[in-house]
């Protein structure tokens, strides 16, 4: 645990920009779960008010939400904002504000909850992080703080840390190969969960690609 709290911390001072062949964008761990009907469909369509409906149900697998995000593909700024706009109206007494807070990049010190992004289950904070940056992957520190709450509220669950590890990785693309691979590696590989636990196929998928940055390494 408290390697892995490092590479938190490590992960909120890195710089934030990033190319389309890069963590977010070459890790298809979607292709693990294509016999789940939502993902198939997000692998075909735009997202839409079924699939945010999905994405925003207390019942719905936390790793099959991830898994309909990776599906949807990346570039689409749109999308963080429609989950917004759903959420919003989901969520009594959320106010639209928390959203720029959620993307906030100060890096000073580890970012803390509100009484806003408390309205937000951890898994609104997973896929709101998610989308951000699978939208606007060149600025990954804008996913980075929901990513962070999503986690920190159940650091049991592999779905939650994913986000992050794959955000981070992004965000120290730019900076430093070494910790593109060391995240991800140390957060999906080397710690063990006892929640939301992705497919060892999906892991697979996301580390073959990751793996390249090894030798950055040595």
């Amino acid at each position: 645990m408290k390697k892995i709290l490092g590479f938190l911390l490590f992960a909120f001072c890195l710089a934030t920009n990033a190319l389309a062949d890069s963590p977010l964008t070459s890790t298809e761990f979607f292709r693990a779960y294509l016999e789940v009907k939502e993902v198939k469909y997000a692998s075909e369509n735009s997202l839409d008010k079924k699939l945010l409906d999905f994405l925003g149900s207390a019942k719905a697998d936390p790793v099959h939400k991830l898994a309909v995000i990776n599906a949807l593909s990346w570039g689409k700024t749109e999308y963080a904002t429609t989950f917004e706009e759903y959420l919003l109206k989901k969520r009594k007494g959320l106010k639209k504000e928390v959203f720029d807070y959620l993307r906030m990049t100060e890096n000073s010190e580890t970012p803390q909850e509100t009484e806003q992004t408390r309205l937000l289950t951890a898994d609104d904070l997973m896929c709101w992080s998610y989308l951000q940056t699978m939208g606007d992957y060149f600025q990954p520190a804008m996913g980075m703080r929901g990513a962070y709450f999503g986690y920190a509220r159940n650091p049991q669950s592999m779905a939650h840390i994913t986000s992050f590890s794959l955000i981070a990785a992004q965000q120290a693309f730019d900076t430093d190969w070494c910790q593109v691979y060391m995240i991800p590696k140390t957060m999906l590989e080397d710690t063990a969960y006892t929640q939301n636990l992705l497919k060892p196929e999906a892991v697979t998928i996301i580390m073959e690609y990751i793996g390249l940055y090894a030798a950055e390494c040595e």
